[in-house]
């Protein structure tokens, strides 16, 4: 058994950052909250079904992987919530944590919610989705002549589902194992050996991409500085003597600036200068940008005048190896 850790997409990365600095008189604080809410719903959901994996007894090999990223021949994006690869079958499965009354159209494809309070909302079709994933990995892997199954799985134990698909199933988490269950009796014959499909999911994995972030927004709309987490991220912290100190609660922290300088690589640049550390963290003195610059260590290019620091994809891991 092999169950990857599921991370947070960088979309929510970008969502989170994005909540902490824009100003909330912004033309779109609100278009992007919303955003960030169902997003971060979501992955709630998903992280809800991936302890149902640590759960399941079965004597072969299989991999879970979460947040498979591929790209198709037209250079569009397949975003497979988990993908479950034994040497039988695949199980691609779609996650939804939507609360209230689901209902799925057959004829119009569309999906609607409606909450308690009566509102209705349209949905983008979870079904849809999977099939469009479930075609994709049967063209992409058709040498391998591994099945191909799918399904959606509801996180939220309230929510209720109307009109299910016929040629789709659609249930609560509750019964992923039965599901499963009835998969490996419909797909009794093993394809690959488990050397082969270890071999198989190393390919795969091989060919993920990681998905960009193409809106910006330009800095001024940001809120700068290093911001106070325990007066969620309402005050400004100050640096003084290697330390960074909240002059509203007191607060005091050192690893902080970590956070901060996710926050710039994820909405600004993944480089920076002395000078653009300076102006986006409130930092008076020329030396001590440089000194915290040099304390960890960023790769960089250019001479000492007009130097580029890079900083790196792993950011927090990174800096958090010289605190």
């Amino acid at each position: 058994m092999v169950v990857t850790m599921r991370e947070k997409p960088l979309k929510l990365l970008w969502l989170e950052a994005l909540m902490r600095r824009l100003l909330k008189d912004d033309v779109e604080f609100h278009y992007y909250q919303e955003q960030y809410r169902r997003l971060d719903a979501g992955f709630a959901g998903e992280q809800k079904i991936d302890r149902v994996w640590h759960e399941l007894i079965y004597p072969n090999t299989f991999f879970v992987l979460h947040n498979v990223c591929l790209v198709n021949t037209a250079q569009h994006l397949h975003q497979i919530d988990t993908l479950f690869i034994c040497p039988q079958f695949m199980l691609v499965i779609e996650i939804k944590n939507i609360h209230g009354r689901l209902e799925f159209d057959q004829h119009t494809h569309q999906c609607t919610r409606t909450k308690v309070d009566g509102t209705v909302e349209g949905f983008p079709n979870a079904l849809t989705q999977t099939e469009r994933h479930i075609q994709f990995l049967k063209d992409f892997f058709a040498s391998y002549s591994l099945p191909v199954e799918g399904a959606v799985v509801i996180a939220n134990p309230s929510t209720i589902i109307v009109n299910p698909s016929n040629t789709l199933p659609i249930f609560h988490v509750s019964g992923l194992h039965k599901y499963l269950q009835s998969l490996f009796k419909k797909h009794p014959k093993k394809i690959m050996t488990d050397n082969h499909l270890t071999q198989f999911v190393q390919g795969l994995l091989a060919k993920r991409t990681i998905p960009q972030i193409h809106t910006t927004i330009a800095p001024s709309r940001f809120r700068h500085g290093v911001l106070c987490p325990k007066c969620s991220y309402q005050n400004n912290m100050y640096f003084h003597r290697g330390i960074w100190k909240c002059s509203f609660c007191h607060y005091r922290s050192i690893e902080i600036f970590a956070e901060a300088m996710l926050d710039y690589r994820l909405l600004v640049s993944h480089c920076i200068t002395n000078q653009q550390l300076r102006a986006f963290f409130k930092i008076n003195s020329n030396d001590a940008a440089t000194r915290l610059l040099r304390k960890f260590q960023f790769p960089y290019t250019g001479t000492y005048k007009d130097r580029v620091y890079h900083l790196p994809e792993n950011l927090l891991e990174h800096m958090k190896k010289f605190y």
